[in-house]
């Protein structure tokens, strides 16, 4: 039997750690980038246990395959948050492999995060599940390699980036094979391509094949504000694999994706960032990303972690001058896949 004494003890730790608990989802977004990042870290490695790919049937409202295109992505641009908003699900890029990851940044005229991003976090998937096997050719299985970036900041919301090398499949089934970049081309899509790009469109952007890049820039890690007239942002960044990264699998099948990305050590640089001051400059070093953990799979990041996709708008109302050149996604090709464009 517990003592008068000892009963009360437990009490007051049980409010104490209600309070402590209520506290910190309150003040989540107060802390520290080293704090939120640790928070989110330790649940992404609670658990290696793979996410699901979404089924075809037996999915809300009806299944998947028709739920992928009649949810709204406004969420997706609107929501500042590290987790799934409730009643969200991960359609698409479902199964992955996770680890952190840092900025190796050179000097560079851009502000905020361009400056130092230690805190980052990462997803490494496929945009659908991929057909598997040996004789199966890539672009046959639909392997759409894509990737999803984190950094946290002292007492302000994450800043989020998505790359893709394209959105139709690639010919190898190295994952590190191409170039990936925050801006997509929109020539060639199929059915499949077009019906996901309507998707996209319920956002209410008008440039669904690019993300923004000034939410980078506007806060540092530390926390502090850049002002209008100071924030300095590029118009895309691309991603380009190291020699060794783009050598490193086969373009032939050989094992499923996170069984490759596990022989990838912590410290391990898997691209150079390039930065592009303007639609039409040529592409900049600005820096390497590099892997601060092993990468492994996880239930967490497969389903619960949330990445914001910034509204090209909101870069093009800080930069106009932009726009004139490129006053519609028609008349503003891109080309993502080739840093020399």
């Amino acid at each position: 039997m517990f003592s008068t004494r000892t009963l009360t003890l437990l009490v007051i730790m049980g409010r104490a750690t209600a309070a402590y608990l209520r506290g910190f989802v309150l003040d989540y977004d107060a802390q520290t980038a080293k704090e939120k990042f640790d928070y989110l870290f330790s649940q992404i490695v609670s658990d290696s246990t793979p996410g699901s790919w979404p089924p075809l049937v037996g999915f809300p409202p009806a299944s998947a395959l028709a739920y992928i295109f009649i949810e709204s992505m406004k969420p997706t641009v609107s929501e500042s948050t590290d987790i799934m908003p409730d009643g969200r699900y991960k359609l698409i890029h479902s199964v992955g492999g996770a680890a952190s990851v840092s900025l190796e940044l050179e000097a560079n005229p851009y502000t905020g995060l361009f400056q130092q991003a230690n805190y980052g976090l990462i997803r490494f998937a496929s945009a659908k599940g991929p057909k598997e096997g040996a004789g199966i050719a890539a672009l046959d299985g639909g392997f759409t390699p894509g990737m999803g970036i984190k950094f946290l900041r002292d007492g302000k919301p994450s800043a989020n980036v998505v790359f893709l090398h394209k959105l139709t499949p690639q010919e190898s089934w190295n994952f590190f094979k191409n170039t990936q970049s925050n801006h997509l081309s929109v020539g060639g899509l199929g059915t499949a391509e077009n019906l996901l790009k309507k998707k996209f469109e319920t956002s209410g952007s008008d440039w669904v094949n690019m993300v923004g890049l000034s939410d980078m820039a506007r806060f540092g890690e530390d926390g502090a504000e850049v002002s209008d007239e100071e924030i300095k942002f590029p118009f895309q960044l691309l991603l380009v694999p190291t020699d060794e990264m783009a050598s490193r699998f086969s373009d032939e099948y050989e094992r499923p994706l996170i069984e490759q990305l596990r022989t990838i050590e912590s410290g391990s640089v898997l691209y150079e960032l390039y930065a592009k001051e303007d639609y039409d400059a040529a592409p900049a070093l600005i820096g390497r990303l590099k892997t601060t953990s092993a990468i492994e799979s996880s239930v967490f990041a497969d389903s619960k972690l949330f990445l914001k996709h910034q509204l090209m708008e909101e870069d093009f109302a800080l930069r106009p001058e932009w726009t004139v050149r490129c006053p519609s996604n028609d008349d503003c090709p891109v080309c993502p896949v080739d840093s020399r464009c």
